[in-house]
Parts: structure tokens; sequence; C-alpha cells
């Protein structure tokens, strides 16, 4: 690929919703702390999703790769028939983030989950991640007129987010949608005006299983 073009750009809100992939470059924009691609996924992706979820339970798979590694690792990794859409969908994705940063290596976490993972909102101790749902519960975050950071980790007394204080609106909370590629800046990003994306997983159950795919600096 070629590599994405760096931009800075100054936004009244943290959010940038863009329609290319490669404008999630505004992730440095020094006002912005997440870059949303709201995109549709093929039916072939559908179906290979599908036929992912359907023959396992659960699985973690994590590594350190080359973009140019993934499809490999993942057959591998599955020990099955080849799920071709899902392995270029997710080369695509670990090209875009390298790109982006100019990595020679990403760590990629592709796992499917039968329990919530991260329930209550924080911010990532980490420069930048990439996630997305492929299927499932997705990923939900607070707008910076919604969020009392005070109310993070220790500030929360122990309470639960309902009743901490970390947001004044639940009708607020921000939502994605399985497919959406987001790339949300944590609180290891230099120089930013704004702090880490806010966020935290859905609930997951074995009733309600999510297959979710991270990629970070490695």
């Amino acid at each position: 690929m070629t590599a994405l073009k760096r931009q800075e750009v100054n936004l009244s809100n943290n959010i940038n919703n863009v329609s290319e992939v490669y404008d999630l470059s505004c992730i440095y924009g020094e006002n912005v702390n997440l870059a949303l691609w709201r995109r549709n996924i093929s039916t072939a992706l559908l179906d290979d999703i599908a036929g992912l979820v359907n023959t396992h339970s659960s699985f973690a798979l994590r590594a350190v790769l080359k973009p140019s590694e993934v499809k490999e690792w993942l057959r591998a990794s599955l020990k099955q028939q080849a799920f071709t859409a899902l392995e270029n969908d997710m080369t695509f994705l670990a090209e875009v983030f390298a790109d982006l940063f100019d990595l020679t290596h990403v760590g990629l976490r592709l796992e499917l989950l039968n329990k919530t993972m991260c329930p209550r909102f924080h911010v990532d101790k980490l420069l930048c991640r990439l996630v997305t749902t492929y299927t499932g519960g997705t990923t939900q975050w607070l707008l910076e007129d919604n969020v009392d950071r005070d109310r993070l980790g220790a500030g929360a007394n122990g309470q639960p987010d309902e009743s901490s204080g970390i947001y004044w609106h639940e009708d607020a909370i921000q939502k994605a949608m399985a497919g959406d590629v987001l790339l949300m800046k944590g609180q290891g990003w230099p120089e930013s005006r704004v702090g880490g994306l806010v966020h935290r997983s859905p609930l997951a159950s074995p009733d309600n299983r999510r297959l979710f795919l991270g990629i970070d600096f490695a």
C-alpha cells in the first residue's frame, strides 16, 4: 500500500467520522482522539465470520507479525479450512495501521470472546490502537462533553460506571456498529490537546459472543 498521508486537522469535536480508509490519518489532529470509519462488510466476509463463529466456542490468538504474514499465521492458528475474506480483511487493516505509523511489524489480536473483556470505561495506556468487532457487541465510548475524567480508575471509588459519575447522560454513550474501524488514541500519544479515548467493551457471554480484532504497535 501507499503510505497514508499524514495531515493536521483542527476539529471542535474529538471524533472524526471518515468515509474512506485514507482519511484515518486525521488521527494525527491534535484535537482528535478517535478516527471512526463506518464501513459495510461484504457478503463473503460475513460468511467467513459466521463459519468461524459456528466452528469455535472461543479462542484468543495473538502474534507480532509483518502484515504480509497475517494470512499464513491465521491459517496455521485455526488449523482448518481457509477463511479467505477474513484473512484479506485482517491483512488490509494490518497494512493500514503499519502504513499510518511507519511500522514493519504490528501486534495482532483476534479473539472470539464469550465473556466481557473490559467492562469499565477506561483509557488505554498506549499510543494508539485499531479495533473492529466483526460480530457481536461493539465498542462503546464517551464524547468529551459527556465524560468526567476524574472518575476514571480509582476516581470511581469502586463504583460501577452506572453510578460513578463518569458520564452525565447514559443515552449519549456512543456505540460502534459491526465492521466499523476505530482508531483510538491512548494516553501515550504525545502533545495531544485531548486525552485518550474513554471507552469500554460491551457485555459478552456464551450466548452473545463477539469476534474482535485489535491491532497495536508491536
